[in-house]
C-alpha cells in the first residue's frame, strides 16, 4: 500500500513539474527569438586603427544560446579595405537582473582590398545590458585571425522584435 502511494505521489509531483516548466517555456517564449543591431567602434588593423561599423542579425533558440550573422565594414584607409561576412554562436549568462556576459565563436569571411580573401576563425567576448525588454546596449572586444589580426572594440545597440 505504502509503495502505491509513492507512486501516486511521484506522479502528481512530475504533472505539477511539466506544468510549471511548460508555463515557464510558455513565458520565455511570448516574445520573439529573433533581434537585429549594430556596432560601432574601432578597428585595430595591423599597426593603424580606424571607425569600424557592424550590422548584425541573430536567433536566440535557447534562453542562453543564439547565433548570428553580421556584415562589418572594419577598416578603410590608404587604399586598403577589410570588410567581414561573419557567422557565429553566441553563448549568454545572466550575471544579475537585466544583465549578461556572452562570448562569441564561429568563422568570417575577411575580404581586405587589395587581393586578399579568406575565412578565418572569429571570437571575441562582451557585455550587454537590456534597458527594456525589446533594447538592449552591449560593449565587446572581437578578434578576427587573419594575417594581420583585427581586433575590433565596439559598442552597439540590439533591439528585438
Amino acid at each position: 500500500m505504502a509503495n502505491t502511494t509513492k507512486k501516486r505521489l511521484v506522479a502528481i509531483l512530475g504533472v505539477a513539474a511539466m506544468t510549471a516548466s511548460a508555463g515557464a517555456f510558455a513565458q520565455q517564449t511570448s516574445e520573439s527569438p529573433f533581434y537585429v543591431g549594430i556596432d560601432v567602434g574601432n578597428a585595430d588593423f595591423g599597426s593603424d586603427d580606424d571607425t569600424a561599423f557592424k550590422l548584425f542579425a541573430g536567433y536566440q533558440f535557447h534562453p542562453n544560446v543564439a547565433a548570428e550573422a553580421a556584415y562589418g565594414m572594419l577598416y578603410d584607409k590608404g587604399g586598403t579595405e577589410a570588410n567581414s561576412l561573419e557567422l557565429v554562436a553566441v553563448p549568454m549568462f545572466p550575471v544579475a537582473n537585466q544583465f549578461s556576459v556572452f562570448g562569441k565563436f564561429g568563422f568570417a569571411h575577411i575580404d581586405v582590398d587589395p587581393g586578399d580573401r579568406n575565412t578565418e576563425i572569429t571570437y571575441g567576448i562582451g557585455v550587454q545590458y537590456d534597458a527594456t525588454p525589446k533594447i538592449g546596449v552591449r560593449a565587446q572586444w572581437q578578434r578576427y585571425d587573419t594575417d594581420q589580426e583585427i581586433d575590433l572594440l565596439s559598442v552597439g545597440v540590439v533591439v528585438r522584435f
